[in-house]
C-alpha cells in the first residue's frame, strides 16, 4: 500500500501541482477524495512529515486505488490545441478531481480543461466554465495542416467537422464561385482555397467570428490558391452584395436553422447550382421527406450523416441541386 497525505479539498489542486514539481507525487495511484477531504499518494521517498509551502502534513499508509493507465476511459471530450473542453452532464458522473488528474494523464501537456454549460442561439456561442488550469481564451488548432485561431466562448467551432472541411473542399471545382453563408471562423473557405482556384464568399454575422476570419485568411496566407472575399452581415443581406444567381455552390452549415433561409439559397445559386445544407435530425427518411417539401423544385441528391449530436440525433449534410429552368 503507498504512502499519503490527506489535505482539504480547497488546498488539493495547489498541493497536487507542487508535489509533481517535486517529484513526489506517486502516479501509480489514484488521488481520492472522500468527502471534504482529499487522499494524495506520494513516493516511498517520503518522510513521517512533508512540508509544502507552510503547510505540514503527517505521512501514513493509506489504501487508494491503483491506478490502471492501459484503462483510462475517458468521457467524451473535445482536444482544441492545449484546451480540452467537456460537457456539462459528465460531472454528474465523475468526481472533478478524479476527472482533472485523468484527462492529465492522457493529455500531459494540456493547460486548461473548460466545462461547456451551453451554447447560446446568439452566434451560437458557447458558454464555458473554468474547471482546471490557465483561464486561456485564444487557442490555435490544426486542421490538415491549416492553422485556425479560435477564441473560446465568443465563437462557435467544432474541431470534429475538419474531416468535412476538408471533404467539401475537394468537391470544389477549379474556378468555381461559392459562397459560405455562416462561416463562422473560416473552416470550410479556408480548405476551399486551400485546395482549388476558386473563389470563396465568406459571411458570418458574429463580428468575433469575422475577425478570426480575417486572421485565419493571413495565418494561411502562403498556402491558398483561391480568394476568400469576407462579410460581416446578416446572411438574409448577402443577395444585395451579389450579383443575382452567381454561385456555384453554397455552404449552409447552421444546422438548427439553415431551412428558413430559403429564400436566400434562392436568389444567390445559379440555376444547376449545389447547396450543401447542414441539418439537425433524428431521421434521415424524415428530413429527406422535409426537405423535398421545403424545396419543392430542387433535386435532392443525398443526406448523410456528419456527426452525432446527441443520442439518437446527428448532424446530417444534404446535397440539392437547384432546377436549370429556375
Amino acid at each position: 500500500m503507498p504512502l499519503c497525505i490527506e489535505v482539504d479539498k480547497k488546498l488539493a489542486e495547489i498541493i497536487i501541482k507542487k508535489l509533481r514539481s517535486l517529484k513526489l507525487l506517486n502516479e501509480d495511484y489514484v488521488i481520492h477524495r472522500i468527502g471534504d477531504r482529499v487522499l494524495i499518494p506520494l513516493k516511498e521517498s517520503a518522510g513521517s512529515e512533508i512540508t509544502v509551502d507552510e503547510f505540514v502534513f503527517r505521512v501514513f499508509v493509506c489504501e487508494v486505488p491503483e491506478r490502471r493507465r492501459t484503462r483510462v476511459k475517458l468521457p467524451s471530450l473535445d482536444v482544441l490545441g492545449d484546451v480540452v473542453i467537456i460537457r456539462e452532464n459528465v460531472l454528474g458522473y465523475w468526481d472533478p478531481l478524479e476527472l482533472v488528474e485523468a484527462i492529465r494523464q492522457v493529455y500531459p501537456r494540456i493547460k486548461a480543461i473548460w466545462v461547456k454549460e451551453l451554447t447560446t442561439e446568439e452566434y451560437r456561442k458557447p458558454v464555458l466554465k473554468l474547471l482546471w488550469g490557465e483561464e486561456k481564451r485564444d487557442v490555435f488548432v490544426k486542421e490538415h495542416g491549416l492553422l485556425f485561431k479560435v477564441r473560446l466562448g465568443e465563437v462557435y467551432y467544432n474541431p470534429r467537422l475538419s474531416e468535412e472541411h476538408h471533404r467539401i473542399a475537394l468537391l470544389i471545382n477549379p474556378g468555381e464561385v461559392v459562397v459560405d453563408l455562416f462561416s463562422g471562423i473560416g473552416g470550410f473557405a479556408v480548405h476551399t482555397v486551400s485546395q482549388k482556384p476558386c473563389l470563396v464568399i465568406a459571411n458570418d454575422v458574429n463580428p468575433a467570428a469575422y475577425d478570426l476570419l480575417l486572421e485565419n485568411i493571413a495565418l494561411n496566407k502562403k498556402k491558398l490558391r483561391g480568394t476568400i472575399i469576407p462579410f460581416n452581415m446578416d446572411a438574409r443581406e448577402i443577395p444585395s452584395v451579389l450579383r443575382e444567381q452567381s454561385a456555384d455552390r453554397l455552404i449552409a452549415d447552421l444546422p438548427m436553422w439553415s431551412t428558413e433561409f430559403t429564400q436566400v439559397y434562392s436568389e444567390v445559386v445559379k440555376p444547376g447550382g449545389v447547396l450543401h445544407l447542414y441539418r439537425l435530425s433524428r431521421d434521415v427518411e424524415v428530413l429527406r421527406e422535409e426537405l423535398m417539401s421545403v424545396f419543392q423544385d430542387w433535386r435532392l441528391l443525398n443526406c448523410r450523416l456528419v456527426m452525432e449530436y446527441a443520442p439518437r440525433a446527428g448532424i446530417f449534410r444534404c446535397d440539392l441541386v437547384k432546377p436549370k429552368d429556375i
